[in-house]
């Protein structure tokens, strides 16, 4: 009799504990939405459940041909800002096409005087040369306003012998940094709040929940 009470008190303890672990990883769950990454060449983003965008990450590297204090300071500047037209060209790129049609003539002429008993002859020659070209130019560009961003991570790969630098932007970060744009431009008008539209009160916006690790730049 003992034995089978002892046995009946673990199988409910054991089964108590499966229940209260399921239930604990459900409310896990619910409590953190599940995101979608696309990847993309240079670029990931985070999409919600209802496919709105969370996060965007930009990784760029750049070949450093000195690796000294001042080879790596320009080659990280360079990358940051490449890293931010990645972003740019993904949202808006405005491609031309342009084909010129060229058509040159050039004339040429030449006088020649002889004299020859008291008689003079005058001799002329003219020359035309025709030059004809066709040029086509395809041009990229793009341009646009990006709110929010700040850097990631950055290093230094020494047997590549190039850095690589990750920024990104939430929409959390964007949204800040444009309530403080309309606050400084309009200073008196703004009311003072805890809460902005980037977060709530008293909450630290970290990009993307990560740490923001910075390696040295030398």
């Amino acid at each position: 009799m003992s034995r089978r009470i002892l046995y009946n008190s673990a199988y409910a303890f054991a089964l108590s504990l499966a229940l209260a672990t399921t239930s604990t990883a459900q409310v896990a769950k619910q409590a953190a939405p599940a995101t979608t990454n696309l990847v993309l060449d240079g670029l990931e983003i985070e999409f919600d459940d209802d496919g709105d965008w969370v996060r965007m990450y930009s990784t760029y590297r750049q070949p450093v041909s000195f690796p000294d204090r001042v080879g790596l300071r320009k080659a990280y500047t360079i990358a940051e800002e490449k890293g931010k037209a990645q972003i740019i060209r993904f949202m808006q790129e405005k491609v031309t096409s342009e084909r010129l049609v060229e058509e040159v003539s050039r004339e040429s002429q030449t006088a020649v005087r002889n004299q020859k008993d008291g008689k003079e002859a005058i001799s002329r020659t003219t020359q035309r040369e025709m030059v004809e070209s066709i040029k086509e130019f395809t041009r990229s560009y793009s341009a646009g306003t990006l709110r929010g961003v700040t850097v990631l991570e950055q290093g230094y790969d020494e047997k590549a012998e190039e850095v690589w630098v990750k920024i990104g932007l939430s929409r959390r970060s964007a949204a800040l940094g444009q309530k403080l744009q309309g606050d400084l431009a309009d200073p008196k008008g703004s009311q003072p709040s805890r809460k902005t539209n980037g977060g709530t009160d008293g909450a630290a916006i970290r990009q993307g929940g990560e740490l923001r690790t910075r390696k040295p730049p030398f």
